[in-house]
């Protein structure tokens, strides 16, 4: 006998489907893990799938979590871009494609919160 699915936190980034930015339903499932370890979601209604970094900076990202907040923190520290890349061993486009994808994401939150 199968458990029964419990209700979380996520919801259907599908814009066809019926339960789309709806929470508390059980027709969010967990499937498995991706390449980079993340969660991957399913819906239950529509059959889309997404990872639980969708709407993140870290989305789509290769590098691990710990790794990109450790470039963020040199970043902060007020470090350059080819600094940064000698200290991590990090290409530089892709510690410049890191800062543009952080600057993004905080236009789009202070957007948002104001």
């Amino acid at each position: 006998m199968s458990q029964p699915r419990s209700e979380n936190d996520r919801y259907c980034p599908n814009e066809k489907c019926t339960l789309y930015r709806k929470r508390k339903y059980n027709e969010i499932v967990r499937n498995g893990h991706n390449y980079a370890g993340h969660q991957v979601f399913r819906c239950m209604c529509c059959g889309k799938q997404f990872v639980e970094t969708l709407g993140t900076p870290f989305y789509g990202k290769r590098l691990p979590e710990k790794e990109i907040i450790g470039i963020c923190k040199l970043l902060v520290e007020k470090n350059g871009v080819r600094s940064i890349e000698r200290i991590t061993g990090h290409h530089r486009d892709t510690i410049s494609n890191l800062l543009k994808d952080m600057a993004e994401h905080a236009e789009m939150m202070n957007e948002f919160l104001l």
